[in-house]
């Protein structure tokens, strides 16, 4: 709770539309309700209903629009983009997709107007004592308001390091050659999207910010122990924050009567909400699997339908996946930043088949320090899925290292360390 001496701080939350970043958002918003700060939530209206079962107060974006510019939400470029990045994944690897490949960001930076406009109007009006922000570029509201601002990355932060490259999925142990490999093809696409954003931040005449600026304070969220320690200090400025976990929806997952009695492993399938919706990818994941002895919850996703479960598995479009995951004994996921987060905490060895983004990253962190497997979607087979289950479930030293993992997220003080940081930040205007 806040000292009583200590006013009662007015925080808010903006973020990218997809639920990974919104989800890191709710996490430390709730470390700062406990705190008895009030928290709001400028948002997309298709969230409000999330947002405030969270308990926080929500702010519709559309409300506060410029009718020139509306809300642009992100959501449906992406998943426009899900199914050809699906069908490239299964030929191609990520650097060899960088030879015909924009950059995915591009169509989102052309349709912040509206977004930078409204919350302009929203700062002024609601007066907060600091505003956090998690998107995948800054933005220009970021530093045209007069409160401090500070930027969250929820995706995995190899950007704040020398290491390889974001989205590579190269492992730290590859030749820095590699590295530069990769680096060099995507300068291309690198270049686009920064001159969209110099328009972008040239629109509201402000000078641009690079991608990794924290002009005070930064927040990443990544395990300590999978943290990039072996390149030395991140950028600037930026502090990491070891979890960022939102609230359950119930406190407890019932194991369904279908699988209640029948034997084997307790195994969760979740490809995240954005690949999920791409029954293919389901379906190439599943049909093996109804081959092993071991039982599946699947989360389908919305198009769950279509979806064939066989007769070891249960699905749903929504699972409860915070509550479920204490229960399973292995996570096949996709590799996404709070997915990564949520299994470890609770010292789940980790089967990962990375679609995207910085799930490539994630994945090749979680193999190089032997936590689980990586599979690879141009590489994939059923035998080898079924293969990797039994190495994963039998191999001792990754249930060892992921067991050292979860012991080191409970017992990490980040937490408190960074919500203080927060509230300096907000009392001070500045950091001692």
């Amino acid at each position: 709770m806040v000292a009583e001496n200590d006013k009662c701080l007015k925080v808010l939350f903006a973020c990218l539309f997809t639920p990974g970043h919104l989800n890191s958002c709710l996490g430390i918003g709730s470390l700062l309700k406990q705190r008895g700060h009030q928290v709001y939530f400028a948002h997309s209206l298709k969230h409000r209903s999330n947002i405030e079962n969270h308990g926080f107060e929500f702010i519709s974006l559309e409300d506060y629009a410029e009718p020139e510019f509306p809300i642009m939400d992100s959501m449906p470029t992406i998943e426009d983009n899900m199914r050809l990045l699906f069908e490239k994944s299964l030929e191609l690897t990520p650097l060899e997709q960088l030879k015909d490949k924009k950059h995915p960001f591009i169509e989102m930076i052309q349709g912040a107007k509206g977004e930078n406009y409204a919350l302009m109007k929203i700062v002024k009006e609601y007066n907060p004592d600091v505003c956090l922000a998690d998107y995948l570029f800054n933005m220009p509201w970021m530093f045209s308001v007069d409160c401090p601002t500070i930027p969250i990355k929820s995706v995995n932060p190899i950007q704040l390091y020398n290491g390889p490259p974001l989205r590579s999925g190269f492992s730290v142990h590859d030749p820095p050659t590699v590295w530069e490999e990769f680096r060099r093809l995507a300068s291309k696409s690198e270049s686009e999207m920064e001159s969209e954003v110099e328009k972008l931040f040239a629109h509201f005449n402000i000078d641009p910010k690079p991608q990794n600026y924290a002009k005070k304070l930064g927040i990443y969220i990544y395990p300590g122990p999978l943290d990039y320690h072996e390149f030395g200090l991140p950028k600037e400025n930026w502090v990491r924050l070891d979890s960022s976990i939102r609230s359950p929806e119930t406190l407890n997952f019932e194991i369904p009567e279908k699988l209640k009695d029948k034997p084997g492993k307790l195994i969760y399938v979740s490809m995240g909400t954005l690949a999920s919706a791409l029954p293919e990818l389901l379906t190439m994941i599943l049909n093996p699997l109804a081959n092993s002895p071991h039982r599946f919850i699947v989360s389908t996703g919305i198009n769950g339908d279509s979806i064939k479960l066989h007769d070891n598995m249960w699905g749903d479009k929504f699972v409860n996946q915070v509550a479920l995951l204490p229960k399973v004994d292995l996570f096949i996921t996709h590799g996404g930043s709070n997915s990564l987060i949520e299994g470890l905490s609770v010292g789940k060895p980790l089967i990962v088949i990375p679609q995207f983004g910085d799930q490539l990253d994630n994945a090749q962190r979680v193999a190089d320090l032997g936590l689980g497997v990586r599979l690879n979607l141009h590489e994939f087979s059923g035998e080898k899925l079924l293969k990797a289950i039994e190495d994963v479930l039998n191999d001792a030293k990754i249930h060892s290292n992921v067991a050292r993992v979860s012991e080191e997220l409970k017992k990490s003080d980040s937490r408190d360390k960074v919500i203080s940081l927060i509230e300096q930040l907000a009392r001070n205007k500045t950091l001692c």
